[in-house]
């Protein structure tokens, strides 16, 4: 459920793609079209914390790393995306290869 009180009650047409690989074109809400439009580094951002994240579940309990924070993680990953936006690089492995160093210098 979307509320919007600045778009206005209208249907947008969209391109949709499936899974056949044809496109079809949908009726959608305005609100959701502009949400689409705009979404992209929001999503991008949730995506990279959960594929990247420390926390995750290991045989060994003592392997653990409980040094971050989601927060930590969080905030490592958005200064990632901006330094790659400064230097006009691809988020790729970056972050990934950050994290594993801060993992491992935190390893007693």
């Amino acid at each position: 459920m979307m509320l919007s009180n600045c778009h206005e009650v209208k249907y947008a047409k969209v391109n949709r793609t499936l899974k056949a690989g044809s496109k079809e074109e949908f009726e959608c809400p305005g609100t959701i079209e502009f949400y689409n439009k705009i979404m992209g580094g929001v999503d991008l951002e949730d995506q990279l914390a959960n594929v990247y994240e420390l926390n995750r579940k290991s045989c060994k309990w003592w392997e653990k790393s409980n040094f971050f924070s989601p927060i930590d993680e969080r905030s490592g990953q958005l200064m990632d995306c901006v330094y790659c936006e400064l230097k006009h690089r691809t988020i790729d492995m970056i972050y990934k290869k950050y994290m594993i160093s801060l993992y491992f210098l935190q390893k007693p």
